[in-house]
């Protein structure tokens, strides 16, 4: 061969050695799958024979600054572009598919949107490509609720009585939808909480001191907090009496004690009024009356009063105290012989016991 030609001319930054026939060279652009023409000629002819070329750029290479976005439902994210070494990409692609809301801009492989669901962590694969392969970079994604807010219990104080039911309450809160619901510390005795609604219903079955409990509403945005208080107080006591009223005493004699019988809660404290006659004894723990009166004092009615944490019930007894019974009356003389006209000698009995009225 004397020479060598092709048509059409090479991509760009390729060459044809017209004396070997040898094609060398660095491609400098893209160019799609083409034909060509390679001519071999001497004095006696040509010959030709046909070679493709296709110059493919190089592969892309991506990755995201962020590889991980935490989202909130409602709350536009930043938008997020992905950079890019090597060839320049041509199309661009994501598997599975965005939350709802989100975007994925194919001419750019922009991340966009505000999110209008919750959704779990989920993991995406974003797939750049052009004419000599393609890339892939994933990213996590998940996005989470509104977190709760405004969390409140109406009433937010609860004064409840043993043994009686409580109103069912339930809470009401703003922002995303609670999730679960926790109560710290632990509700009352025979009190339930509800840790899907919040709820608090039940009947109290033991006697607790005011106390506060926490109440945290939780969902994937986070949560909130408030506070309720409750006391459960016993039941009131009721039909208090005594079975001895009225008391008919006799001074400096010792009565028989006389405790109180009633009904209802336990009662923690009894109080009387006015004060007993002098010499009797009230129990403020237990009621009873009790002692050896030392005073003689009217009829009268006293208020006994049983309180416990529910309330207070009341009755009253009546109480007298008589003095000694008089006894051994007698005169140093019991036989008189008088004469008329003449003044006796005045004789004054003595007598035992009390006092004679």
């Amino acid at each position: 061969v004397d020479s060598w030609s092709v048509s059409p001319s090479l991509p760009t930054g390729l060459s044809l050695d017209t004396s070997t026939g040898v094609i060398t060279g660095v491609p400098s652009a893209i160019s799609s799958s083409a034909t060509y023409t390679i001519t071999a000629t001497n004095t006696g002819g040509f010959d030709t024979a046909t070679l493709t070329i296709t110059v493919n750029d190089a592969t892309p290479s991506i990755a995201f600054s962020t590889s991980s976005f935490t989202l909130t439902k409602g709350t536009a994210m930043s938008t997020t572009t992905p950079s890019s070494t090597g060839g320049a990409v041509v199309t661009w692609d994501i598997s599975p598919t965005l939350s709802a809301g989100l975007s994925f801009d194919t001419s750019t492989g922009t991340l966009s949107g505000t999110p209008t669901e919750v959704s779990a962590s989920t993991q995406y694969t974003i797939t750049a490509t052009n004419t000599g392969g393609s890339d892939s970079a994933t990213v996590t994604i998940v996005v989470n609720d509104i977190a709760p807010s405004s969390v409140a219990y109406s009433p937010s104080s609860f004064t409840l009585t043993k043994g009686t039911e409580m109103s069912a309450t339930s809470p009401t809160s703003s922002g995303g939808t609670v999730i679960s619901w926790a109560v710290s510390p632990t509700l009352p005795a025979g009190l339930a909480f509800s840790t899907s609604t919040g709820e608090i219903s039940g009947t109290p079955s033991a006697v607790t001191s005011s106390a506060t409990y926490t109440i945290t509403a939780t969902n994937t945005g986070g949560d909130a907090t408030t506070t309720v208080t409750i006391v459960v107080n016993d039941i009131i006591p009721s039909s208090v009496s005594y079975s001895d009223s009225p008391f008919t005493l006799t001074k400096d004699s010792l009565m028989t004690a006389s405790t109180p019988t009633y009904s209802g809660g336990t009662v923690i404290s009894w109080a009387v009024d006015p004060s007993l006659p002098a010499g009797l004894a009230f129990s403020t723990s237990t009621g009873e009356i009790s002692g050896t009166p030392t005073a003689v004092t009217s009829s009268a009615t006293y208020t006994i009063t049983a309180t416990n944490t529910g309330g207070d019930a009341t009755t009253t007894v009546t109480i007298v105290v008589n003095d000694i019974i008089p006894s051994s009356v007698s005169y140093s003389t019991s036989s008189f012989t008088l004469t008329k006209g003449s003044s006796m000698t005045a004789i004054t009995p003595t007598a035992n016991g009390g006092p004679v009225v």
